[in-house]
């Protein structure tokens, strides 16, 4: 009970802090003060629950209909990144979007608001609570991003998130108002005889919450929608919201008796799917926070391929698969929320001190932005899913469990997986190798780039807790074990504790070499950086003709990726062709659109919505009308009710 109080107190921390914001008189402290309060008591209430293991709930009555709210271990595992990341974030904001700064209120209000509604979407165990909760949450996510809706691109991004967050949210009240009859009350409790809307139900979660989780096809509003928002917004869009759609599969998918193999080897050929069409979207990206978008779409894709694989074993009756699928996606889960908001805080420092978020206009901020790179450095690791960082562990967990299925039969979708994570897995240090290189490494490519500075403590700290957060989760994975046992056994009673005594040995033998592989690499380099050398005159180095290289000469992010970047159909090349035995300036252009959305699914949209243009008529401004059309309807349901027995009889 005391961990359901502690998560609603936390709530009212920050509903409070959102009304402060827009308070002249109130300090930015108290705001602050409110905001971290609140994390702080959500971060030590999912604490407890993810050790010990028992869930702590609250019944009421609402609006005459019973409700229910629980906080038990899967609500946990994303109730933790949620509150890391925003009480991260309101300390970072302070600094990088400062109150009197352009919708510095709103920017606040919006903020602490999008964080009080995902923690009660979270923890909500009935429809209309779920559903006010992911409405509030998907308005205050809409106002984030159009904070500079001045511009025609940001308004555009908004809009366009809009209408697909709808959408998804029209097919979700269609799954709750099923999930009603089925259950016959709004609560949601598991452990029901199986129906035939069952399937009904999980497609339309699927549809529902793959458009909040940005799976493809359903992707085309996330990359526009993280590149615009302020940074720091980015961050908890990527690190939090996109998973309430994986939280909301898990989460209808356990009121269900089982759920079909065909479902869950779907969902695996999507995540496959998924994975590599974002990492490759991501390598051929210009823009920084585009590229750390796309890059968001891979690692969704990556925690639905777990996902897929937690369902096929519960299908299949192996509670082995089971437990590596689960607990390789809700650790990929935490994993992703940490690194990739760091990677979000560290493109608003780059922002913040050169204006741009073009890469090939950077250059050099290695030498001029120590501290971000250092702390970035990191996150490029894990992302591109190298040990020691975390993310490596979490792929390792996959890859046994897709090897385990292929030994025991296997299935179409996991042969399709298995090489999909690894291919995807090698383009993403491609992409992130060229994000680090192209902007910290070389010399700086224009006067935005050679003025550049570090950023205060208040952006720095948030960003250097993150990167340690980075090592830390790989080093100490073999802690974090009884945890994922705890979150697994909600997921899949019969797989319940088999990570714990099944991997700890493994991964304590691995943790084990790559601490001594660390702490080898830290001795030498220290020992290197002290050594004294005598002074010597060194020659010239070979430079292969050129004896002033320049800026012009390095690589940019084009060139590094290009060859790559062909596979995409969306990509169109400008240049200019040389007719002239002595040519002037020749200029080469390169556009990469989304092929899905951009190519495929807007026009086809823009078709649509002219036509339903058409229906405007109907909208004739005058009473009667509009009374004719209500009329209209009720004699519709009338004889539909008529005629209804005679067809079903």
């Amino acid at each position: 009970m005391l961990d359901i109080v502690l998560i609603l107190a936390a709530m009212g921390c920050w509903l409070t802090a959102s009304a402060l914001a827009w308070i002249p008189a109130c300090r930015e402290r108290i705001y602050l003060g409110f905001g971290v309060l609140g994390s702080l008591l959500t971060l030590s209430a999912v604490a407890h629950v993810l050790l010990v293991g028992t869930p702590s709930a609250l019944q009421f009555v609402f609006w005459r209909l019973p409700a229910r709210i629980e906080v038990d271990a899967l609500s946990a595992a994303f109730l933790l990144p949620l509150h890391l990341v925003a009480g991260l974030g309101i300390l970072y904001a302070r600094q990088y979007w400062p109150r009197g700064s352009r919708g510095g209120h709103s920017v606040r209000f919006f903020y602490a608001l999008l964080v009080a509604a995902m923690t009660l979407v979270f923890i909500s165990r009935q429809g209309l609570l779920f559903l006010m909760g992911w409405e509030v949450m998907a308005l205050s996510a809409f106002f984030l991003i159009g904070t500079d809706h001045e511009k025609s691109e940001v308004k555009r991004a908004s809009w366009v998130y809009l209408a697909c967050t709808h959408t998804g949210t029209l097919l979700l009240i269609a799954m709750t108002v099923l999930l009603a009859h089925r259950g016959g009350s709004l609560l949601w409790q598991p452990g029901l005889a199986a129906s035939p809307l069952d399937g009904a139900i999980l497609v339309l979660a699927l549809l529902g919450f793959g458009f909040k989780a940005g799976l493809v096809p359903l992707h085309f509003w996330l990359p526009e929608a993280h590149a615009w928002a302020p940074s720091h917004v980015s961050a908890i869009l990527s690190a939090v919201m996109l998973k309430t759609g994986i939280y909301g599969l898990l989460r209808v998918a356990g009121l269900m008796p089982s759920v079909p193999l065909s479902l869950a080897g779907i969902l695996l050929a999507l995540g496959a799917l998924t994975a590599l069409y974002g990492v490759i979207n991501a390598l051929a990206q210009a823009d920084f926070k585009r590229l750390l978008a796309y890059s968001s779409i891979e690692n969704i894709g990556i925690i639905a391929m777990g996902l897929g694989l937690g369902w096929t074993g519960r299908a299949t009756q192996q509670p082995w698969l089971a437990a590596l699928g689960f607990g390789g996606a809700i650790l990929h889960l935490w994993n992703h929320a940490v690194f990739k908001s760091l990677l979000f805080f560290g493109a608003g420092s780059l922002l913040h001190a050169t204006g741009t978020r073009r890469m090939d206009a950077l250059g050099g901020l290695g030498a001029r932005m120590p501290r971000t790179a250092l702390v970035l450095f990191p996150a490029v690791l894990a992302v591109a899913a190298l040990p020691p960082f975390n993310a490596f562990l979490s792929e390792w967990f996959l890859y046994r469990g897709f090897i385990a299925c292929l030994q025991q039969g296997g299935s179409w979708a996991v042969s399709i997986a298995l090489p999909a994570l690894a291919l995807t897995g090698g383009l993403a240090a491609v992409a992130f190798a060229k994000f680090f290189g192209v902007i910290f490494l070389g010399q700086s490519r224009t006067k935005a780039a050679a003025h550049a500075h570090d950023p205060g403590l208040g952006m720095w700290l948030p960003m250097a807790i993150l990167a340690g957060l980075c090592l830390a989760m790989g080093l100490g994975s073999l802690l974090l074990l009884p945890l994922l046992d705890q979150v697994v056994a909600v997921l899949a009673p019969e797989a319940a504790g088999l990570l714990a005594p099944g991997l700890s040995f493994d991964l304590g033998l691995l943790s084990g070499m790559l601490a001594l592989l660390l702490a080898l690499a830290l001795v030498c380099w220290f020992w290197l950086r002290g050594a004294s050398q005598p002074e010597l005159p060194r020659p010239g180095t070979w430079d292969c003709g050129y004896a002033q290289p320049s800026a012009r000469m390095q690589y940019t992010g084009a060139s590094f990726s290009n060859g790559w970047d062909a596979l995409l159909p969306g990509l169109k090349v400008r240049m200019r062709r040389i007719r002239n035995l002595f040519p002037g300036t020749i200029t080469f252009h390169a556009t990469v659109q989304d092929a899905l959305g951009d190519g495929f699914l807007e026009p086809r949209i823009d078709r649509l919505a002219k036509r339903l243009l058409g229906f405007r008529q109907l909208q004739q401004g005058h009473l009667s009308a509009y009374i004719l059309y209500i009329l209209l309807a009720l004699l519709g349901v009338f004889l539909w009710m008529l005629v209804r027995p005679r067809l079903l009889g």
